[in-house]
């Protein structure tokens, strides 16, 4: 999968290069978005996208999923 979203661990330390932090608006449930070298076009829809499944899967976190592409 390009992109993958994964419950945030405050001992990890972020890649800004591959990496995104996505805070749910309703808790203070955060998630890390990672996606590989081809993607780095598409990343601001990626956040979008992950920014939408965090917020839509609230309050039931451990249904949070990302489509399997996004459209550019």
């Amino acid at each position: 999968m390009p992109a993958a979203l994964q419950k945030f661990s405050s001992e990890r330390i972020i890649d800004r290069n591959h990496e995104h932090l996505i805070k749910c608006s309703y808790c203070d449930q955060e998630y890390l978005l990672a996606w590989d070298d081809k993607e780095w076009n598409s990343v601001k829809d990626w956040i979008r996208a992950a920014a939408f499944a965090v917020r839509k899967s609230n309050p039931r976190h451990d249904l949070v999923q990302l489509p399997t592409a996004v459209k550019v």
